[in-house]
Parts: C-alpha cells; sequence; structure tokens
C-alpha cells in the first residue's frame, strides 16, 4: 500500500452491493446489501458508516429490511441536512408480489444522522461519549415506485441495475436521477425528478433498449442554448448520449462511439467490453473497457462535438497490468480555479481471487485541454473476493481565507465487496498555488509536464551529468599525466600541489606491459564523448528527417490517385497534430469549418508552420508547395479561433 494512503476498515453481518458518501458531509457513509429472499438467515439491510476517523470505521445506523424482498442492488443520496439525509435504493419486491404482477423497485428513505460537533474549519471533533453518535431523527421509509414497464411475474427476474444521480451543485438545488434495469425480457433507462415517491409524471426520459442492457449511466448539466441536462449511457459495445432540454420534450439518443470489432466476424467472446462510464465535463467522457478474455482493461476519453451528434477518442491507458478484468470506475472533479482543475480517477479491478483499486489524475485546462493520465497508487488486496462498488466521497474546499490553521484535506475513497467489508481510503490533497487567486486550489499529484517534455528533459539532465563526469575524468587524467594535456588541468593547480597530486598513473618499477597498456586503454575521455555525443546527435537527426518526410509522402501518394482523396490536418490536445485521409464527399468534410492553406491568412499560415514544425510534420526546407490544398480543422471550433492561440 501506498505510504500516503490511510486506510480503515469495518465487517457487516451482510455481503455488500452498493455505496454513497454524503454530498454534503464526507463523514457519512451509506452502504447496502443483503442476502435476499433466500432462507440462508443473511439479513437485508441499509448501514450508515461513520468515516470521520482515519483509523477507524463505526456502523451507526442500521436499517434491517424485509426478509421476503430482494437485497439493495443500488444505492444513492439524494439530498442531506444537518440532521437527515435522503436515500434512493433498488430493491425488488417480493416473490408474492411479483406473481401479483406488481414490483416496487425504486425506494427511498430518510435516515436521521448522529449529532456531531464541528470547528469553524469544518473538521469534526473527536467525542469521547458514544451518546452523541445517536442519530438526531428516527429513519423511515418515505415511499416506493415501479417506474419499469417490463412484464412482472413469478418467474420474472428484471432488477433495478443501476441507479445515478446529477452531480450536486449545492445545498437544496434540484438534481435528476436516472434507472436502469438488467436481466429482463425487454430493459429500459429512466430519467426522472427524485421525488420521495415518484410516479409517472415525474418521468423526463424513458428509453428503450430491448434485450440489451445499460452497462452504466451517468449525469450532467447541459451546456449551450439549450440547458438542461445531458445523459450519457454505454451498452457492452455502444456509447449513447442524449439531450434533456427543460423546456422541451428530450430528442432520441444518438450513437456516439462503437467498437470498431463489432462490424468484424469475432465472436463476443473475443470482444472487448465497455464496463462503466463517467462525464468529466459535458463534452468530455471518461470510459472503462475491458479487453477480451480477461486480458486487462482500457481507460478511453471522447471528446463529443458541441451538437452531441458525434464522438472521437483522444486520449487512451492501459490500468495497471495486474488487473485482468475491471469491475468498477469513479470520479472525483476537484476544484477548478481559473478554468483549471484536476480530476481523481479510481478503477476497481481483479488481478486474481482478490480485488485491487488503482488511482490515477488526469489534468483539464479550458486553454489547454487535456493533460495525460498519471497513476498515483495502485492498491493491492483491498478486498478478499469480488469489489461491487467504487465511490468517492464530494471534494470540499476549505472557507476563504485559507490559513495556517487549516488543516490537511483529504479525499475518500470507498469500496464495498461481497466479503461483507466497507473499506475507506483516505487520499491526501496538497494546495497548489494559483497565480491569479489567492486561494490555492488542491490536487492529488502537481500539474508538471507532458510526457514528451519530461522525457527531453530527462535526456538533456542526463547528457549534462554524462559530460560532468567525462570532463572531471579528463582532468583528473591529465593532472595524473595518464593522457597528454588538452584542457590544461596540470596549470590550475600550484605547483606544490601539483607536486603532490600530479604523480604518473603507473607502477613505478613495472615498467614495460602495464606502461604500455595505458594510454591506449584511456587516449582521451574527450574522445569517448566526442563519439557518444556524435551518435546522439545522428539519432536525433535521423528521427526528425523521418517525422518531417510524413506529411509530404502522403500528399504525393494522394497525387497519385485518380480521384484524390481530402487530407486533413487538425490540432489535437496539447499541441499535437494529427491528420487523417477520408473521402472528399464524407460527412466530417461537409460538417467540419475546413480551410485550404490558400484560405488562410498570413497570420493563420505561420501559426500553423509554427505548429507543424513543433509536431515534426514538416520542414522550412520543404516550401508551402506540399501544403498547398490540405483542409486545416478542429472538431470543436473553427480554424481562426483554434490558431489564434
Amino acid at each position: 500500500m501506498a505510504p500516503s494512503v490511510s486506510s480503515s476498515r469495518v465487517q457487516l453481518s451482510y455481503p455488500l452491493y452498493a455505496a454513497d458518501f454524503d454530498p454534503f458531509n464526507p463523514d457519512f457513509l451509506l452502504v447496502g446489501g443483503g442476502g435476499g429472499s433466500s432462507a440462508t438467515g443473511v439479513p437485508n439491510k441499509i448501514s450508515l458508516i461513520d468515516a470521520s476517523r482515519r483509523d477507524q470505521l463505526k456502523e451507526v445506523v442500521d436499517i434491517e429490511l424485509a426478509k421476503d424482498e430482494d437485497s439493495v442492488t443500488s444505492l444513492a443520496v439524494a439530498e442531506s441536512s444537518p440532521e437527515s439525509l435522503t436515500a434512493f435504493a433498488g430493491i425488488n419486491s417480493s416473490v408474492a408480489d411479483h406473481s401479483a404482477g406488481k414490483n416496487e423497485h425504486l425506494r427511498s428513505f430518510r435516515i436521521g444522522l448522529p449529532a456531531r460537533k464541528r470547528r469553524a474549519d469544518g473538521s469534526t471533533v473527536e467525542v469521547e461519549s458514544e451518546k452523541s453518535l445517536a442519530p438526531a431523527q428516527v429513519t423511515k421509509s418515505l415511499g416506493r415506485a415501479a417506474l419499469f414497464r417490463s412484464v412482472v411475474d413469478a418467474k420474472s427476474e428484471t432488477y433495478q441495475r443501476v441507479l445515478r444521480f446529477s452531480p450536486t451543485q449545492k445545498a437544496g438545488e434540484p438534481r435528476l436521477a436516472a434507472v436502469a434495469s438488467g436481466l429482463g425480457p425487454t430493459n429500459e433507462i429512466i430519467v426522472f425528478h427524485p421525488k420521495p415517491q415518484p410516479g409517472l409524471d415525474d418521468v423526463v426520459s424513458r428509453v428503450e433498449l430491448a434485450s440489451k442492457e445499460a452497462e452504466d449511466v451517468d449525469l450532467a448539466p447541459n451546456e449551450g442554448e439549450k440547458g438542461g441536462y445531458v445523459l450519457a449511457y454505454c451498452t457492452n459495445d455502444e456509447v449513447f448520449m442524449q439531450q434533456l432540454p427543460i423546456t422541451s420534450t428530450p430528442e432520441a439518443p444518438t450513437s456516439l462511439f462503437r467498437a470498431s470489432e463489432i462490424s468484424t466476424s469475432l465472436p463476443p467472446s473475443q470482444r472487448p467490453k465497455f464496463r462503466a462510464i463517467r462525464f468529466l465535463t459535458p463534452r468530455l467522457l471518461l470510459l472503462l473497457r475491458n479487453r477480451p478474455q480477461r486480458s486487462g482493461a482500457d481507460l478511453l476519453v471522447l471528446r463529443v462535438s458541441n451538437d452531441c451528434s458525434q464522438a472521437r477518442m483522444v486520449l487512451r491507458k492501459q490500468t495497471n497490468k495486474s488487473i485482468k478484468a475491471a469491475v468498477g470506475l469513479d470520479v472525483a472533479p476537484l476544484r477548478e480555479v481559473e478554468g483549471e482543475k484536476q480530476f481523481v480517477i479510481a478503477v476497481g479491478g481483479i488481478p486474481g481471487d482478490n480485488s485491487a483499486v488503482e488511482i490515477l489524475t488526469l489534468d483539464y485546462a479550458r486553454d489547454s485541454g487535456l493533460g495525460t493520465f498519471r497513476s498515483f497508487t495502485y492498491l493491492k488486496d483491498v478486498h478478499n473476493g469480488p469489489l461491487t462498488r467504487l465511490v468517492f466521497s464530494t471534494s470540499i474546499a476549505p472557507t476563504p481565507p485559507v490559513t495556517g490553521d487549516v488543516g490537511p484535506r483529504f479525499l475518500r475513497l470507498a469500496s464495498v465487496g461481497v466479503d461483507k467489508e466497507v473499506v475507506v481510503h483516505h487520499i491526501p490533497l496538497r494546495p497548489f498555488p494559483s497565480a491569479v487567486v489567492k486561494t490555492p486550489r488542491y490536487v492529488l499529484i502537481p500539474p508538471g509536464r507532458s510526457e514528451v517534455a519530461q522525457t527531453t528533459f530527462s535526456v538533456f539532465f542526463a547528457i549534462v551529468v554524462i559530460g560532468l563526469v567525462a570532463f572531471l575524468m579528463q582532468a583528473f587524467c591529465e593532472i595524473r599525466g595518464v593522457v597528454p594535456p588538452v584542457l590544461g588541468a596540470p596549470d590550475w593547480l600550484s605547483p606544490r600541489v601539483r607536486e603532490l597530486v600530479g604523480q604518473p598513473y603507473m607502477l613505478a618499477h613495472h615498467a614495460s606491459s602495464a606502461a604500455s597498456d595505458i594510454p591506449v586503454a584511456a587516449h582521451s575521455a574527450v574522445d569517448e564523448l566526442k563519439k557518444s555525443a556524435d551518435d546522439i546527435s545522428a539519432t536525433l537527426s535521423s528521427a526528425v528527417a523521418a517525422a518531417t518526410e510524413g506529411l509530404k509522402n502522403l500528399v504525393e501518394q494522394n497525387s497519385i490517385l485518380e480521384t484524390p482523396k481530402a487530407i486533413i490536418v487538425r490540432e489535437e490536445s496539447l499541441g499535437e497534430i494529427s491528420t487523417e485521409v477520408i473521402h472528399s464527399d464524407a460527412e466530417v468534410v461537409k460538417q467540419e469549418t475546413l480551410k485550404k492553406w490558400e484560405e488562410l491568412s498570413e497570420s493563420q499560415k505561420k501559426s500553423w508552420k509554427r505548429k507543424l514544425v513543433g509536431a515534426g510534420h514538416w520542414a522550412e526546407q520543404q516550401g508551402e508547395n506540399v501544403l498547398k490544398g490540405i483542409l486545416f480543422s478542429e472538431l470543436a471550433g473553427a480554424v481562426g479561433n483554434m490558431v489564434g492561440g
């Protein structure tokens, strides 16, 4: 385990399948599960966990549910106050209710919170008395509802697979919720207003999935003129998005991204499968995808067009190589300052018989776009057996002004599993100063150079160290009289010191063989340094030449075709340049804002030249003729806006 991450755990009396933090008080974690309606004697419960201490977890509220009903399969906290919180859960009705054609799968509860004392900065005061942990209000059931339309009978196995709320903005602000069914003859996703007992009038959108299932769903506030919210969901091989305007009827979902293996003849067992989805921003989606045959997992980032009609992959990273299959994903967006923020990402996986968690970060800035995935730590043996739920607490920034009295900030990551254990990891955050505002933003890993810049710096530093060592070796050998003076090192010393130190490096009374070998073996350290420098220079020159020939060769090959295709140059995140050859009548050519080289202004040409040279796609000696006829574009904006940056 990483030394900077502290963990605490508690074992309950039932297997756990769901968990969620209080969005306004990360000290409280709600978990649920159970043994179902079987005769095993394992109860069905919802428990409130006090997670305020880094070294201890306490079960402070225990809600026992009906024994003849199903276990808790999904759980989310809708709202909270200092005295209580309101939670929704997915619980199937009893077999008798199923036989009567009724399955009230959506339940709501009001759960009383223990009275707690807090300091002015929001941190918890340790309380010795157990009475202080008594709930301030009595826990009670608020309502139950049946939103799914699938046929209910005694043999029906339809259940509420997913429950997801839109992110919290501030206390008292309304939110949307979405539920998705599984194991039904037909499945669906329903977006609704989370009232204690929602009815059909509260349904905002209903998405029919036929025999497919939604692996995961997410909601986020929408951008642009339509406003409202946007729903994203994934099946095992496709990603969809639906806009949910406030004042008009929702549009039909749009297919954004499909696994390329769908169109091949590969059997389903040999295709990758999407496992989870989360919004980073309303136009950036994070996906977790399992590779076929338990050979690993990948994180993908999709950039969605402004009209939510298309998306393309802009970032990909393989999870820790020990993970054979991923089972959970969650994202915690840290506080944004001047358009810059960091996302903390947790991936739950199965490396073997036990479960593990990998924690990563991803930086984002409105001006420069996405950074790269950076791994923070890999936590082994988190659960004995399958991990069933992974959830972050809300990141709550300290109230300004931030002074030296403010204690360290922590982000909590909770996981539950069928081993009946609740585990909470306390992840330390550090202040990152801003040049614009006085209040720092908190990050897990300080934003740094890109991987390319870091590699360049490392190579440069290594060359400097090698050069310094070679210089010292040459000077030492000159002083000892081993090699002819090139640097004039003996002149740097006073005559007395030179007489003491500068003895010939040879065995005084063992003449010929040793004396003849030394000058050959150590002819000159400068010669060796020169040879190494020449090799490095030749390698770099070859790499640059190969890179700059790429665009030229692409143009020459395209000119030979009977029907030349369109060559499009785009600027990706972090200043990277991509090229694409497509048919001139393709949809992307019709929809994107494109300009030929001849149509660009002089300032735009200069900007593009600088970017093409920096990316290694073009060199000054190739001339502008290579660029004529090439289209320049950017998915999310016009060329003028792009090159202006």
